[in-house]
């Protein structure tokens, strides 16, 4: 069956993703512990522990594009289905792996690799179920993820005191399978289904994506990457995630070091995931309000929490601090993921939404590839956590600094509107448009395959169907030329 979106069917799919996230996000925020687990386990340098970990969140988003591939093949669904199984597949294995080297295969690429393909699914699929309610939808789903980090480490820490540093592998491969449960659930919508040329029904414009080429679809593909602005999205996520993965992944075993016990170093990442569901839902409903912009969400989180990065060091030390650092960490950093699927879906169309979303993830990934071992150089090198995760904060606001540069681009390179003719009227110039248009980006409008006519009433055209016109349209004036 094919589900109608903002209605019915799409609400039950918006929960499943909910749990799917929880479940995801769970065991990625409690790698921290894993870390602490691994380095008791087999005793090696924090450098080359860090790898397990790193590589795993590095899968988590940089598998996007493999997830991506599923979804355009078949569908979400059976997306869930593959990931979850791989997921399963990984972390049972850990539980028998009897050397760091084989466990990162394991739990590091296996899992990861599982972990990736279900957490793109689990984004784009409530993007392709909503409309009008995406950014709630969104916010909604992604709490999942917040009540996962606040769930599942002293969880984690509970099963690795009651199984041991290898048994608990086994109750989180369980936990991974039940993926597949939720995911069977999120059967293919009218949007999915038609994910090339998601406006097209009997009273919208009738264009077809599914008439390009492969050639054609692969330039589409890489005018992505020419588009200045989601690079500078891309770049912005490259640089947040070296900072923020930086923290969850060295943060337990450094609150160790400063005297919390093992139970006192999970709950740091519990008050990270409680925040960080609280935030997501908050920013959701934000980005939803027609006059508060994204990128400035975007843009004032990564600025607050890179700048109580920095200061980390000074106020660090004891046990409120770090819980205070918390609070902050989880309220600013889960936000991001809210607003990415909606300012990628703003900035390139929703036709694109999957393609564009994994190579979002492909830079997230290598960011999160970065910042843990990163970490550990430093130091095993002679250096301080405390220089470490200086350096974090400095990546965190950059990422906010090219949140900036992509809306300055934007601005710079798309500064018009367009009137989307919606039916088979014909619009003539200065005619009341309101009930047969919508306005779109002029991106958008590129990359349907619009053209600008060289004439002086700046028309736009659909080469398809010529008795279909878009006028660009002037704030200023209120008039279409």
């Amino acid at each position: 069956m094919l589900t109608q979106p903002d209605k019915g069917w799409a609400w039950v799919v918006m929960v499943a993703s909910f749990f799917i996230h929880c479940l995801n996000a769970g065991m990625l925020y409690g790698t921290g512990i894993i870390q602490v687990a691994l380095l008791e386990r087999f005793q090696k340098g924090l450098a080359v522990t860090s790898w397990a970990g790193a590589i795993y969140i590095f899968l988590m988003f940089g598998a996007g594009l493999i997830g991506s591939v599923l979804i355009n093949q078949f569908s979400c669904r059976v997306a869930f289905l593959v990931g979850s199984v791989i997921m399963t597949s990984g972390l049972l294995a850990s539980s028998f792996a009897e050397s760091l080297e084989v466990l990162i295969i394991s739990y590091g690429f296996t899992a990861g690799l599982g972990s990736g393909i279900v957490f793109t699914s689990g984004i784009v699929v409530v993007g392709l179920n909503f409309q009008k309610k995406r950014s709630v939808a969104t916010g909604f789903a992604s709490c999942g993820a917040g009540a996962g980090a606040f769930i599942f480490p002293p969880l984690i820490q509970l099963a690795r005191e009651e199984y041991g540093d290898s048994g608990f592998f086994i109750l989180l491969a369980g936990m991974a399978l039940n993926i597949s449960v939720f995911g069977s659930l999120c059967f293919p919508s009218y949007l999915e289904f038609n994910k090339n040329a998601p406006e097209m029904t009997a009273s919208t414009l009738s264009l077809s994506l599914h008439s390009l080429t492969k050639r054609q679809h692969f330039c589409k593909l890489i005018s992505l990457l020419r588009n200045l602005p989601f690079v500078c999205i891309c770049l912005s996520q490259l640089a947040s995630h070296i900072g923020i993965y930086m923290m969850y992944v060295h943060i337990p075993n450094f609150a160790i070091l400063q005297g919390s016990t093992d139970a006192q170093a999970s709950i740091l990442l519990s008050v990270s995931g409680i925040m960080n569901c609280v935030s997501r839902l908050l920013v959701g409903m934000a980005g939803n309000a027609d006059n508060i912009s994204n990128i400035v969400l975007y843009f004032g989180t990564f600025g607050m929490l890179g700048i109580s990065t920095v200061l980390f060091p000074l106020y660090g030390n004891t046990y409120i601090g770090q819980i205070t650092y918390s609070v902050i960490l989880g309220t600013y950093s889960g936000s991001c993921y809210v607003l990415l699927s909606t300012i990628t879906t703003e900035m390139v169309g929703i036709e694109f939404l999957v393609s564009a979303f994994g190579i979002a993830m492909i830079f997230t990934g290598f960011g999160t590839l970065m910042g843990p071992p990163l970490a550990g150089f430093i130091v095993d090198g002679g250096g301080t956590y405390e220089l470490s995760f200086t350096l974090a904060g400095c990546c965190i606001l950059l990422a906010a600094v090219l949140g900036i540069a992509a809306e300055v681009f934007r601005r710079i390179y798309y500064p018009d509107e367009v009137v989307w003719i919606k039916d088979r009227k014909t619009l003539k110039p200065h005619e009341n448009h309101s009930l047969h248009t919508e306005l779109i980006p002029q991106q958008k409008a590129n990359t349907l395959n619009l053209y600008h006519k060289e004439n002086s009433s700046h028309e736009v055209m659909l080469p398809l169907q010529t008795d279909h016109k878009i006028y660009t349209h002037e704030h200023e004036t209120g008039c279409i030329h």
